[in-house]
């Protein structure tokens, strides 16, 4: 089965479909970041449930803005040890524990995610997008006073669950 079709049976068993009042701009996030992990990382996940929030926080924000019109605050969150695989996935550096180095690997995929995801955009003469540079803080918490929307994604792999956050300003 080719990647594109895999991926579209992966977006077809989880409720993307059905959530109401989700942008297209977060759709199309959405269904990129599904053919980068599939092509990228782990062809052998499925998307949990996806959803719209008030708020969230985290322990260590792993990030990236967008920015132009629309601009978005993209990052990423789990537990340690789903977190290191993520990075040895994508990788191949032989990561066993949540040091720089798998911040830096899981870092240089959301900044390969996004900026594939932004030149789609621009080729197909939607919108002129640019990415900041991803960055690594400890503890944060963001809430929908800055946003307009903060979707989660939550990524389920053989050895955890990886959330993807995407902020639409």
């Amino acid at each position: 089965m080719d990647n594109k079709r895999s991926c579209s049976k992966i977006l077809e068993a989880s409720n993307y479909h059905s959530i109401p009042d989700m942008s297209d701009f977060v759709k199309t996030y959405i269904e990129k970041l599904v053919y980068n992990i599939s092509l990228y990382v782990d062809s052998d996940f499925s998307l949990g449930s996806i959803e719209i929030v008030r708020n969230f926080s985290g322990k260590c924000e792993l990030s990236q803005a967008i920015t132009g019109v629309p601009s978005a605050y993209s990052c990423v969150d789990g537990k340690d040890d789903a977190l290191v695989a993520f990075a040895e996935n994508y990788s191949h550096l032989g990561i066993k524990s949540f040091d720089m180095l798998a911040r830096e690997a899981i870092l240089d995929f959301l900044n390969l995610h996004n900026g594939l995801f932004v030149v789609m955009l621009s080729k197909n003469n939607i919108c002129e997008l640019s990415l900041d540079a991803p960055k690594q803080n400890g503890n944060y918490s963001i809430d929908l006073a800055q946003y307009k929307s903060i979707t989660v994604i939550p990524v389920t792999f053989k050895y955890g669950t990886v959330k993807f956050f995407l902020c639409e300003s």
